[in-house]
């Protein structure tokens, strides 16, 4: 979630059941927040519990058909109306075919592209921050027609999507056969260390710098995020010292030079020459979601001119002949926005040099390079490490949109992060995104006139039928338990 938090603090395993608020103390967003995340992770656990991982409510007369059930006509699949729980997360639905839900995947073609003989239909469900630069309704005009945004939103997102299915899935049943499929692309899961630099033991004072610890002037919500998914070696990665949240919403694009509703605040949530932006809208963040398919990222950006006056940037690029998505940041529907972020790529290499590293990704596309051979600095003190293969052999995979959240403090001059049982610094795999899935229907054998056999997958729970008033059975409604 890239919103302007100082810190995010929910942690299941310490087992806390409440925030308590206390008289005349401070307020800070991480309580707040952690309250809520306290209570959704309640109320998720108890409907996996009660009913299951992937379930959908049939009715009180057992002969509805639920949510997302799946039919296959006409050459493509559709589901039906209604509500079905992942991981205890409600997704709810209008009836729908492939090509024309809410929240597409990445790829149109993939619609066109059905296997001829079994594939298997799943859901995708995620949570999406949602800010005022996507729903401008967020933003109380009282305050100003552009003036500060307060709070943001968190929204489930659900996307209908396919795999390519084999004989492998009968004995396996179908959620252990998805997960497998997913395993194989996404495990062993990249991990993440991070710390403070300090002197080593033993340096003499005149070689200690002039401070130790974090060195920032002001306390930060470091984030590094995995730009392109893969392993150590092509992976690449961007960080902000900001959480990501200085978005900047795109009013018009001419080419390179983008019109934006302002340059930011002030010059520490702002942008300026030399910085390294990405341009997001809806439609890129569903393409991020479609984690199966290689090449999800999108392209990074050098902003080459700031002018404040006319509230314009000119970047090192046309980011609407963006292979990826062409038009990119021109279609004002998809609320696009220009967000910075606070590394520095390496420098570029002499021609010469650049020969054999034409087609490296952080050469090309302003990010850096995953490397799993030691610490590595971001800024004032801040360093960083990716975690080392387990066995040697298996690769850790990363993920597009993988990332870790890094609170660094002035007072300590330290960054937060759990040790392990020896006291260094712990490998912890990413805070985000939790991706949820649940398979819904195999397709397979084709009967004619553009209609395949369906396999439901989906697992009903009942609801209880309501009783007559005045029933005599205890505990039942219209008789209250006496």
């Amino acid at each position: 979630m890239q919103g302007d938090f100082s810190r995010v603090t929910f942690d299941k395993d310490r087992r806390f059941s409440a925030v308590l608020a206390q008289q005349g103390r401070v307020q800070l967003d991480a309580d707040l927040n952690e309250q809520t995340a306290i209570l959704m992770h309640y109320m998720r656990t108890l409907v996996t519990d009660l009913f299951g991982p992937a379930v959908y409510s049939t009715g009180p007369d057992g002969n509805l058909a639920g949510g997302f059930k799946v039919a296959f006509e006409n050459g493509t699949f559709s589901v039906t109306r209604g509500r079905m729980y992942v991981d205890g997360i409600l997704c709810e639905c209008e009836t729908t075919d492939f090509q024309r839900q809410p929240d597409p995947p990445r790829d149109p073609e993939r619609a066109e592209q059905f296997p001829k003989e079994m594939f298997l239909v799943y859901l995708r469900v995620w949570e999406q921050l949602v800010t005022a630069a996507q729903e401008p309704s967020l933003r109380e005009v009282a305050l100003g027609l552009h003036g500060p945004d307060t709070s943001v939103r968190t929204r489930v997102v659900w996307q209908l999507d396919w795999m390519q299915a084999d004989p492998t899935i009968f004995p396996l049943e179908p959620r252990p056969f998805l997960k497998s499929k997913l395993d194989e692309l996404f495990e062993p899961r990249g991990t993440l260390a991070a710390k403070v630099a300090h002197p080593e033991e033993g340096t003499a004072p005149c070689d200690l710098p002039p401070e130790s610890g974090y060195r920032g002037p002001e306390n930060q919500l470091y984030r590094v995020e995995i730009h392109q998914g893969g392993t150590a070696g092509t992976a690449t990665f961007k960080w902000s010292r900001e959480n990501a949240s200085v978005v900047l919403p795109i009013r018009s694009a001419a080419g390179a030079t983008l019109e934006l509703e302002s340059l930011g605040r002030d010059g520490r949530l702002g942008v300026e020459a030399g910085d390294v932006v990405e341009i997001v809208d809806d439609s890129t963040v569903r393409r991020a979601a479609a984690d199966e398919i290689p090449g999800t990222h999108t392209s990074l950006y050098r902003v080459v001119e700031a002018d404040h006056t006319a509230r314009q940037v000119v970047l090192h690029a046309d980011p609407s002949q963006d292979h990826h998505q062409p038009g990119l940041g021109t279609d004002p529907a998809l609320h696009p926005v220009l967000r910075r972020w606070d590394h520095r790529p390496e420098p570029a290499k002499p021609k010469k040099a650049q020969e054999g590293a034409e087609e490296q990704p952080h050469v090309r596309r302003h990010t850096l390079l995953v490397e799993q051979n030691g610490w590595i600095d971001l800024e004032d003190g801040v360093q960083i490490r990716f975690g080392a293969d387990q066995d040697g052999k298996t690769p850790q995979k990363y993920r597009t949109g993988d990332h870790w959240l890094i609170p660094a403090r002035v007072v300590t001059g330290e960054a937060e992060w759990p040790e392990d049982e020896q006291g260094e610094p712990g490998q912890r795999e990413p805070h985000g995104v939790e991706y949820h899935y649940a398979p819904l229907g195999l397709v397979r054998d084709a009967v004619g006139e553009g209609k395949r056999k369906v396999s439901d997958l989906r697992t009903p729970f009942r609801q209880p039928a309501p009783q007559p008033m005045g029933s005599d059975q205890a505990g039942q409604p219209g008789q209250p338990d006496q």
